[in-house]
């Protein structure tokens, strides 16, 4: 049994730590606090729910129709928050994106009304055995993309200009900018990723997730829980916190009260705040 729920928490840490990816790299480069990220996650969820029914796009696929939407809308988001200093940047940051983000919530809920919804898929309520643990199509699927995403980036962030860049950037912005990059341009580019990686998780979430307007909410939390836990910009701090904090909901969803899933994330935040507020990596790694 302890095999099944712990298999079955990192197949769903592997989604959030995709979620936590975009939020830790855009903190990390500019200090922004982005409450809109959990927003960004719902709009995916439900992009990819349209295009599913309208179009009969797997979830999947539909991330190539959305990145350069949420790629555009990350980038004039940026255009809004650039004018701020950078020693009030976090502060004003948060306000603003929060009112971003309540208006957004709010603006799909007139638009598609509270009901909960799902992408229904040929292959939704297939599953197969490991280790003796039944596992959906659809929940390993979507990790297994995830992983491929949080990989893909890892490379890109490490092997290619855009990416020391951006590291570059993260790590000392007025140097990084002798050396020749243009760091305006860099940290809008940043900032648009964030929003394509939070996007393309709430596709790869919709057959697993009920999506409704507000379900952002539960999602930058536990984005915001995770960038903690792994440390302030560690794109690999990311990966191991999701995988902490979904094995966490699985023990906790099964040996104490089902809403305990949810609270145990405010826990882990106050814990990690608490006791180890570098995160687990203690800073020393900022990809």
């Amino acid at each position: 049994m302890l095999i099944s729920i712990v298999i079955n928490g990192l197949l769903i840490g592997c989604i959030y730590s995709l979620i936590a990816v975009g939020l830790t790299v855009i903190f990390g480069v500019m200090r922004i606090i982005n409450m809109f990220h959990g927003d960004a996650v719902m709009l995916g969820m439900y992009a990819a729910y349209f295009l599913h029914e309208k179009y009969g796009l797997s979830p999947y696929v539909a991330t190539i129709v959305t990145a350069p939407i949420f790629l555009a809308a990350g980038m004039a988001i940026y255009k809004i928050l650039a004018p701020i200093p950078p020693k009030q940047r976090e502060m004003s940051s948060l306000i603003i994106t929060l009112g971003i983000s309540f208006v957004t919530a709010t603006t799909a809920m007139l638009l598609w009304t509270a009901d909960y919804r799902t992408v229904n898929l040929s292959y939704s309520q297939e599953v197969f055995d490991l280790l003796g643990t039944r596992i959906g199509y659809p929940a390993l699927i979507s990790s297994i993309f995830s992983l491929l995403l949080i990989g893909g980036f890892y490379l890109f962030m490490t092997k290619t200009f855009l990416g020391m860049s951006i590291r570059a950037t993260a790590i000392d912005p007025t140097t990084a900018s002798l050396y020749g990059v243009n760091v305006k341009i860099t940290s809008m580019v940043t900032f648009g990723i964030g929003l394509v990686l939070a996007g393309v998780a709430g596709a790869v979430l919709s057959p697993i997730f009920y999506m409704y307007p507000f379900v952002g909410s539960n999602f930058v939390i536990k984005a915001f829980t995770i960038v903690v836990l792994g440390g302030m910009g560690s794109v690999t701090g990311a990966l191991i916190g999701g995988l902490l904090l979904g094995v966490s909901e699985a023990l906790a969803s099964t040996f104490l009260e089902y809403s305990m899933k949810d609270i145990i994330a405010f826990l882990i935040f106050l814990g990690v705040l608490i006791f180890k507020p570098s995160g687990l990596l203690g800073g020393r790694s900022r990809v």
